[in-house]
């Protein structure tokens, strides 16, 4: 009687756990809270400063800054190109990375180290604003403000020892201010020599990182250290043309 009703005990709880989760997901799915409130719509020359404070963010920069400029030109463009831009930024992503990779080849037990998969999804970065600024060099420089929240999909494959650990970048979401600079200007096409790409303010990324399908960045204090460590960022990029 003891075996059969530790057996039965065991039996009970395996069907009583998804019986109640069942039971517990329509009654929450189902029921109407009584907490619920309509939301109070008043115009804006009612709110007060604290509220009007919280709408800034929400407003575009051309609004708030007459310094920039709308380009949903250049959104558009960015949108019907995004499929082929996609596609030769993952090919540049994976050229640059292969030697990287070599590096670590042969220490701690690492393998190989590969691209399992690699798209930076179907939504194109938006330029909220762009503004050009004068100066008395043979030169020509702009800044935008971007904001990219996309899908991609990155999968990276560890291989150490016997085992495959996958690395994967979910959720990425970045705001920057990007400086571009076509200088020196000539008469010659492209009209310019080179290209320098720099970030003047620290940009908000935001990121998860999961691997085997656990999210690292849910362990304490980590997610603020990569937070903290943005420095890499501020950096001067110089493209030959």
């Amino acid at each position: 009687m003891g075996l059969l009703g530790s057996f039965l005990g065991i039996f009970g709880f395996a069907i009583g756990i998804p019986f109640g989760l069942v039971v517990g997901f329509f009654l929450f799915v189902y029921s109407e809270s009584k907490q619920v409130k309509d939301p109070v719509v008043r115009p804006i020359s009612e709110l007060g400063p604290i509220a009007l404070q919280e709408l800034l963010p929400e407003i575009p920069l051309w609004v708030k800054t007459p310094d920039y400029e709308r380009v949903d030109w250049l959104n558009k463009f960015l949108f019907d190109m995004w499929p082929f831009l996609e596609k030769a930024i993952c090919g540049i992503i994976r050229t640059t990375t292969q030697p990287i990779f070599a590096e670590y080849i042969g220490k701690y037990q690492i393998k190989a180290i590969e691209f399992d998969e690699l798209s930076l999804g179907t939504l194109p970065p938006t330029v909220c604003g762009m503004k050009v600024l004068e100066t008395n060099e043979k030169e020509l420089v702009m800044e935008q403000v971007i904001k990219w929240a996309g899908n991609p999909k990155i999968v990276l494959t560890l291989h150490v020892l016997s085992l495959k650990i996958k690395v994967q970048l979910v959720d990425l979401q970045i705001f920057a201010t990007p400086r571009i600079t076509l200088r020196p200007l000539v008469p010659t096409l492209p009209c310019f020599a080179k290209i320098v790409v720099s970030l003047m303010e620290k940009p908000h990324v935001d990121f998860g990182i999961a691997i085997s399908g656990g999210d690292v960045m849910s362990i304490p204090g980590l997610y603020r250290f990569v937070q903290v460590r943005p420095s890499f960022f501020l950096v001067v990029f110089d493209i030959h043309c």
